[in-house]
Parts: C-alpha cells; sequence; structure tokens
C-alpha cells in the first residue's frame, strides 16, 4: 500500500528532479507544446485549433482535482513504438493505462491507478510515455479510473520542479485552504457560502475581488452572488464548491448591468448605415479609448449593452480612425463636430435608452502621402513596412501596411481631415530569418487636408525602445 505521507515528499523531489529521464516526453498539457520530431515519423502534432486554457496555480489545481499523486506509467492497452533523435526506442501508451503509485497527496489509496487517456488532444492527455514518471492533477476515482486534462498543470516530474516544491512544503493540518473569486467588476455585491447545515459565510466584493474567510476542507458549499435587480442574472447561479486539503477555490460570477442604449446611424444619403463603429466614451475620461463599442446593422440599429451607472458621450469614430470600409468623419451625438459640442448622457442603474439617432454628414475623401525611407547611411531601404496611426489613437494602425520598392518610397491612404503619424520600420536582414533587430523612423505627424502630400523623407535611425516611449508620451 502507498501512505500518504507529506515529510518524504521533499526526498522523492530530489530523487527525481536529479534522476535523468527519457530524451523525448510527449506532454499534451504545455502551452505552448512542441512535440520533438522523432527519427523515421513525426510525433503526434496538437491540433493548432485548440482553444486556449487556463492553467491555474498550483493549490487552484489541487482543490480542482479528485486525485494529485506522482506515478510511473507502466503499460496500456495500446502501445505505439516511436525512435528519437539518438535512435532509442520510446513506447506510447494509450487507453487504459496503468500507473505505479510513488507518491500521493490526496485522492489514491493503491500502490497502482488507471488513467484513462482521451482521444481528443484539446481535452487533456492522448497518450503517456512508458517509463516516464508524471506529477498527475487527475479527475475520476480510483475504482473506474482517472483522467488527465488540458491545462491542469499535470507534467512530467522532471519538469514539474515548481509544483514538487510547493506540494512537499504543505501540511493539511497547518495550510488551510482559500476561497475567493470574482464577482465582474463590481463593488459592494454580497457573495456567501453555505453549508449543508445552513451555516452562512460571506464577504463583499470590491472591485469585483471577493474572499470568504473561515471555510473548512472536504465541506461543501453552495456559494452564491446576491446581485441587485438592476444586474443581469444570466450567471449569477449558485455554485457548488468543495475544496481539498491545503486547495484554493477561484469562483467566478458575472456582475453585468441590465442597462443598455440603442438607436441607429443614419447615412449622408439619408439611409440606414450599415457597420458603422458606435462609441460610447466616459465623460470624464481623457484618454483615447471607448468604453463600449457596437457595430451597425444593416437597418443601421445599434445597441451598447451593461452599461454602468454615469455620464456618457456617444458618436461615430470618435476614437477609431476611419478605414477604407468606415470612411466617416468623427460624429458625436446629436451630430456634432467636436466633443465640445456633444450631448451628455446621464445613465441610471438598470436604465434602457432608446431612440439614440447619430446622422453622418459625409464620406471622407482619400488622401496619400507619399515619401522615400532611408537608412541612416543614406541607402533607400526596400521593403521596409509603412503605415499610418491616427493621433487619435497613438500606436495603434489606422491602415493596412505598405512596404517599399526596390528605391525605398511609398505610398499610403489615409482620409481627408485626419491627422497621421507616419510609421516606418524595417530589419537589416528581414530577408534571412531568424530577424534579430527591427528600426524604425521617428514618426512626422502629418494632417491631410484638400491636396495630398509627397516628399516625405524617412530614417531608420530608432529602435523598438524609442517608438514605445514615443507613442507612450503622446498618449
Amino acid at each position: 500500500m502507498v501512505s500518504t505521507c507529506y515529510p518524504y515528499l521533499a526526498l522523492l523531489v530530489a530523487a527525481f528532479v536529479l534522476t535523468p529521464f527519457s530524451a523525448t516526453r510527449v506532454n499534451a498539457y504545455t502551452t505552448p507544446l512542441v512535440c520533438e520530431a522523432l527519427a523515421g515519423e513525426a510525433a503526434p502534432t496538437p491540433s493548432a485549433s485548440c482553444l486556449p486554457c487556463r492553467t491555474p496555480p498550483i493549490r487552484e489545481a489541487l482543490a480542482r482535482a479528485d486525485a494529485v499523486f506522482i506515478g510511473k506509467a507502466i503499460e496500456g492497452d495500446e502501445k505505439k513504438e516511436w525512435a528519437n533523435p539518438n535512435g532509442e526506442k520510446i513506447d506510447l501508451l494509450s487507453g487504459r493505462i496503468r500507473f505505479s503509485v510513488e507518491w500521493v497527496f490526496s485522492g489514491v489509496k493503491r500502490s497502482e491507478a488507471i488513467v484513462i487517456t482521451l482521444d481528443d488532444y484539446c481535452i487533456g492527455f492522448d497518450h503517456f510515455t512508458k517509463g516516464e514518471r508524471y506529477l498527475l492533477y487527475a479527475r475520476g476515482n480510483e475504482s473506474r479510473g482517472f483522467y488527465v486534462v488540458r491545462c491542469s498543470r499535470s507534467e512530467s516530474v522532471s519538469s514539474a520542479g515548481e509544483d514538487l516544491k510547493i506540494l512537499s512544503s504543505l501540511s493539511p493540518k497547518t495550510c488551510g485552504v482559500r476561497l475567493y473569486g470574482m464577482a465582474g467588476y463590481a463593488t459592494g455585491i454580497k457573495i456567501t457560502a453555505t453549508d449543508a447545515q445552513g451555516h452562512n459565510l460571506e464577504a463583499v466584493s470590491r472591485v469585483g475581488h471577493f474572499e470568504i474567510e473561515g471555510v473548512r476542507p472536504n465541506v461543501e458549499y453552495t456559494v452564491q452572488a446576491h446581485l441587485p435587480n438592476y444586474y443581469q442574472k444570466n450567471d449569477a447561479n449558485p455554485k457548488k464548491v468543495r475544496i481539498n486539503p491545503c486547495g484554493w477555490a477561484n469562483v467566478g460570477f458575472s456582475a453585468d448591468y441590465d442597462s443598455s442604449i440603442s438607436g441607429r446611424v443614419i447615412g449622408p444619403d439619408g439611409n440606414p448605415l450599415n457597420n458603422a463603429v458606435v462609441e460610447l466614451m466616459p465623460f470624464n475620461k481623457t484618454g483615447p479609448w471607448s468604453d463600449k463599442s457596437a457595430i451597425s446593422d444593416s437597418q443601421g440599429r445599434f445597441e451598447l449593452r451593461d452599461v454602468a451607472p454615469g455620464a456618457y458621450l456617444l458618436g461615430v469614430n470618435i476614437t477609431e480612425a476611419p478605414k477604407m470600409d468606415r470612411p466617416y468623419p468623427p460624429t458625436w451625438y446629436p451630430n456634432a463636430d467636436t466633443r465640445q459640442s456633444a450631448a451628455i448622457i446621464e445613465m441610471e442603474p438598470g436604465q434602457k435608452l432608446s431612440g439614440y439617432e447619430i446622422a453622418i454628414s459625409r464620406r471622407l475623401a482619400e488622401r496619400t502621402i507619399e515619401g522615400t525611407v532611408f537608412w541612416p547611411d543614406g541607402r533607400p531601404a526596400a521593403n521596409a513596412d509603412v503605415y499610418l496611426s491616427a493621433s487619435i489613437q497613438p500606436g495603434s494602425g489606422a491602415s493596412k501596411a505598405v512596404y517599399t520598392d526596390d528605391q525605398g518610397r511609398f505610398k499610403v491612404t489615409g482620409y481627408e481631415g485626419i491627422a497621421y503619424f507616419v510609421v516606418a520600420s524595417s530589419a537589416p536582414n528581414r530577408d534571412e530569418p531568424p530577424v534579430l533587430k527591427w528600426f524604425y523612423a521617428e514618426p512626422p505627424l502629418v494632417e491631410l487636408k484638400e491636396e495630398n502630400v509627397a516628399g516625405l523623407e524617412l530614417t531608420l535611425t530608432w529602435d523598438e525602445e524609442d517608438l514605445r516611449d514615443f507613442f507612450k508620451k503622446k498618449r
């Protein structure tokens, strides 16, 4: 039998970390994962379409798992032989795999455990390496078998040094448990945790964060966010939580206001305008970023949801520069050209405002900027990138990048009435990867008026830090 013996783990950690393991490991839970190319045939490769997942902190992973243990993969229902670059043969096991259990933190009482692989790589392990030792944060039970999901922190022991160091320091008698989480970004939301006897523990959120003190291990709690009536109830259902000894449980709730602002956008021809960017900006906000945005539909309709109480300004293209499919001037509700002339919209909790109509006066005319990019020694910079960044959103691209020709010349398109920073960049060795360093020209500010702009000269004397500092100051 294998006993749960915490003091001995420190010795095991040293032995495992210092012991050489097979040169090839196939770990179907590391992000990003690089499967080694094996001699004679490529190793199984993960799907590029897997959705990203969050790898929890060690003690959150401990709380989520039904069992945490170290084991060696011994045998499986299916075995496939591979050869590593040194010609050494290794076996990849799949199906129901027998593990020799070497150390247990929770959930296993026997000397062997069955771990079942999952056919879908995007869900979890699809095979293990025979003879490899693994630290497994597993789901399931001993009678039916365990399985390991992706981003669970499960890993070969040789790569699990941080986890083993933390786990070896924990003692169920002294480590305690934690229950914490987020209720959106709301302040003042009451969160309760209730056990089977009806005993309540409470906390109040602050900017979304909360932590409930006094929780006990191996006790099931019903955790609930008590949202006021002016919040949406779509994700406020109670959640069951049972925390393993020494574990941390992270519970999240949405806290979205049940409020909205809606209306429609009218184009220069008097018809509904499709694909316009409608933005909502807090009245007291001075930066170039909107609080919320929506795209008008084929009938010109828009709706901005989950609007917090406060004072706002509404408009089209008020923080985004005009683009090819949206070549409209900044227009503030109600049809004002400047922020100073815009109407202030007051939003109360749970309010649903409608009928806001924004009329766009005209389409902006296209204008071009032409110039040449040089290296510091005067050579034309062929194949350099050039794009426009609108002054209302410094650092963000407002146009598609173009490339200079063999003489370093470029021609890029913007819109009348808009001021742009012209950003040029290149690398001396960009045609010979890997590219080690990029160079930039100091971006001049060009306001497009009635005429096109020509004769601009840009010299690549800056590095990335120079450009980053430049735009940081402009914001």
